[in-house]
């Protein structure tokens, strides 16, 4: 049973094992989160934060990189995720369009407008490419041409920050290739033009805008993480989502839809527990299940699945995707994550199997924004440092008492003994076998070792005694 009271300093400190000094810098340094009571006096701490903190000080895993970074936009608990304190789910059922739930994201509101001479500027390049290309390099291009004819990139305020996402968005859309003429009043259905063979039916493009809408913002995903990182060390905007699109076109994450629809293509050809059970017996994992946060339930996937079977309920490949999902739940014990409902979904609507990874870009390019306002408003000022994680050197072991780490300019070890003047490392063990802590030869880096005077004679001659 899960314990959902509140833990009080003294009990949280107590379950930490530690002073009630040391729980809150805890807190002032990011590793935990705590709620303040009515009153307004007593701290409150949610115990699965405590538990997971524990483990962690208990069970360090080398090279692990554990950050925890603070953020007003997006909050994602195992209940689902809010921008700005609104439920992403709710904001699905009210049918709100991807373009207000970005302005809702970025804290501003305005124009949703392209120049015309930017969709020249796209449509040029965009011609210059091979038919085949896949619609991930299409849009990191586009965004290529955009940062290429905008002489204010490096204008960092926030007014000009979400400006400059509102013509990203738009031009990174405008560039793909329209395969139908259809609605185009809202984002999605722009979107739909370039992804979908036909119009699609109203519903069909809502399920889209959903998808938009779902995914605009997911906290530190991969891409998000990677965008923050950027923006600290001041990149102008389109170097930023350049960055994130880098981190979607990863196998397990962006990309992770298009494994769903080719699974849903080889189950359509040989049956969905064939499928199922040949994907078993060669040792992969069916795609789209589990996440890392949503144990339980994804209510990203619940809320786009429902979407898309009021857009393809009559399908009789629907039913495919309903027996898969009914395989999924009793056979692993495993939600399917919202990659699941999106694979589903650009399967569906005969895209390609890259239109997951395509149609995921625009809207994290939404939540990218995100960091870069709040980096350059925040963080970025007069004695701000970058993001930089800290680096743990490994030395392999070995049964020498010194340890000579310099190498010649080809990267080939080299055989001088470790010295002052080239700075190198020597290891010195603090007991026997211990050779885990790499320590200079002396404290001072660049001071030559005394030389003590040797005699004036030669070795080995012998020495004459007069008598």
């Amino acid at each position: 049973m899960v314990d959902d009271r509140k833990l009080t300093a003294a009990e949280a400190a107590a379950r930490l094992g530690v002073k009630r000094q040391t729980l809150y810098a805890y807190v002032s340094r990011g590793l935990l989160q705590r709620t303040m009571s009515l009153d307004g006096k007593t701290s409150l701490f949610d115990p699965a934060d405590i538990d997971a903190l524990r483990s962690r000080r208990h069970r360090s895993v080398p090279g692990e990189v554990g950050t925890v970074i603070a953020s007003s936009i997006t909050t994602v608990t195992d209940r689902g995720h809010t921008y700005r304190g609104t439920d992403a789910v709710s904001l699905v059922e009210a049918d709100t369009s991807f373009e207000a739930v970005a302005d809702l994201i970025w804290g501003h509101e305005g124009p949703w407008l392209l120049d015309p001479s930017d969709v020249g500027h796209l449509r040029a390049t965009q011609a210059a490419l091979p038919p085949d290309t896949p619609l991930l390099d299409r849009l990191r291009v586009a965004v290529a041409t955009l940062s290429a004819t905008d002489p204010l990139r490096h204008d960092l305020s926030p007014a000009s920050v979400v400006a400059t996402g509102r013509r990203m968005l738009l031009g990174m859309i405008a560039a793909l290739p329209k395969q139908h003429l259809g609605p185009h009043d809202q984002l999605a259905d722009q979107l739909w033009m370039a992804l979908a063979p036909d119009p699609g039916s109203q519903e069909q493009r809502a399920a889209l805008n959903a998808a938009l809408v779902l995914l605009a913002d997911h906290d530190l995903a991969a891409s998000t993480f990677a965008v923050r990182v950027a923006a600290s060390v001041r990149a102008d905007p389109y170097s930023l989502v350049s960055t994130g699109l880098g981190a979607v076109g990863g196998l397990l994450h962006g990309a992770a839809s298009g494994a769903v629809y080719r699974f849903l293509e080889m189950a359509d050809s040989i049956g969905v527990e064939q499928a199922f059970g040949r994907q078993l017996a060669d040792g992969h994992p069916i795609p789209g299940v589990g996440h890392k946060v949503y144990r339980k339930r994804d209510p990203r996937e619940e809320a786009l699945l429902a979407l898309v079977e009021d857009g393809w309920g009559d399908d009789p490949l629907y039913d495919s995707i309903e027996h898969l999902r009914y395989l999924i739940v009793t056979r692993l014990e495993k939600p399917p994550n919202v990659d699941f409902a999106l694979g589903a979904l650009t399967w569906l609507a005969e895209m390609d199997a890259d239109a997951g990874s395509s149609s995921a870009s625009p809207e994290r390019s939404a939540g990218s924004r995100t960091p870069s306002r709040r980096s350059t408003s925040h963080r970025c000022g007069s004695g701000s440092r970058p993001d930089r994680p800290a680096n743990v050197h490994s030395f392999p072991r070995t049964d020498r008492a010194v340890w000579p780490l310099c190498a010649e300019p080809d990267g080939r070890p080299s055989p001088r003994q470790p010295s002052h003047r080239h700075g190198c490392l020597a290891v010195r063990p603090k007991r026997r076998g211990d050779l885990r802590a790499p320590v200079r030869r002396s404290r001072h880096r660049h001071r030559p070792p005394r030389v003590l005077p040797t005699p004036s004679r030669r070795p080995g001659r012998p020495r004459t005694r007069l008598g």
